[in-house]
Order: C-alpha cells, then sequence, then structure tokens
C-alpha cells in the first residue's frame, strides 16, 4: 500500500471526510471540485473564480487561440501583439498562445520578438499571468498568456 492509497481511504473515511469539510482549505477543494466539473463549448469563456488555486487550473488549460509572429519585424510584432490581447479580451477567452521562435535564422541567433513579445507583455494590462509551453506546444519558442479578465471591454484603435 502505498501513499495514495493510504490517503485515498483517509479521505473515504468518516474523520477523512469531516476534516476535510472543517479544515482552512475546503474551499480551495471545493472550488478544485467545481472548476472540474465545468464543461462548455470549444471556443466559448468559462468563468473561473479568482485566487492563486484557479492560476493552476487555467495554466492547465489548453490556449483557445494562437497568434504566430514568424517573418515579422520587432514594430510588426508589437503592434499585433497589442491587437491579439485586445481582440482575444473582447472574444471573452482566457489563455491564449503567441509564437515569436527561438531566434534559430537571427543574424547573432537571439530571438528579438522574443524581447519585443515578453516587454509588451509586461506592459499589457490585460495580462494575469505568461509561461513557457511544454516543447511540444513551442517551447521556448513561444509564450502562454492567461488573460486578465474583469478589465473594462478595451476600445480597438
Amino acid at each position: 500500500m502505498d501513499f495514495k492509497d493510504i490517503l485515498e481511504q483517509w479521505e473515504s473515511s468518516p474523520e477523512g471526510q469531516k476534516a476535510a469539510e472543517d479544515g482552512r482549505f475546503s474551499h480551495v477543494l471545493k472550488e478544485k471540485e467545481a472548476g472540474s466539473r465545468i464543461s462548455a463549448p470549444p471556443g466559448t469563456h468559462t468563468v473561473y473564480h479568482s485566487g492563486h488555486a484557479s492560476l493552476v487550473q487555467l495554466k492547465n488549460l489548453r490556449p483557445q487561440a494562437e497568434l504566430d509572429l514568424h517573418g515579422v519585424t520587432a514594430e510588426e510584432a508589437q503592434r499585433m501583439v497589442e491587437d491579439f490581447l485586445r481582440e482575444s479580451l473582447n472574444r471573452k477567452l482566457v489563455k491564449v498562445r503567441i509564437v515569436h521562435g527561438r531566434g534559430l535564422h537571427s543574424p547573432d541567433g537571439r530571438s528579438v520578438l522574443k524581447d519585443v513579445v515578453l516587454r509588451t507583455l509586461k506592459a499589457s494590462p490585460y495580462v494575469r499571468a505568461t509561461g513557457t509551453p511544454a516543447p511540444v506546444d513551442g517551447g521556448s519558442g513561444a509564450v502562454w498568456v492567461i488573460l486578465q479578465r474583469g478589465k473594462a471591454e478595451p476600445v480597438a484603435r
């Protein structure tokens, strides 16, 4: 019997259930359970709660839209990222991915677009969190973005 088996056995006992209901983290567990039951058709916005626990859930979502910046200049990339974030927020998306490339074809082998993208994301009021996707999803040549909900509808330029 490993730890997982022992924990499951304890959680199914009356003492374990009472401890889970009375515990100070019971609201986190209930929120997690409620979030796992949410199912929505593809392309629709799902409601999520605020807080650190829900951010973990959001990080595990698949991106709902993608912007590929291969072949554009730094100035074009900045404008395209700003427009993409604004449009994604208007579409009520939660998580998106921006592909900027690794800079393998740059003269100095450095990703110019990555710096532009990260700087633009850091300055944006529409960004809640960012991170590097798994290698199969772009790895260091991309970034995922969790959008900040609750902002006023952005005005299109």
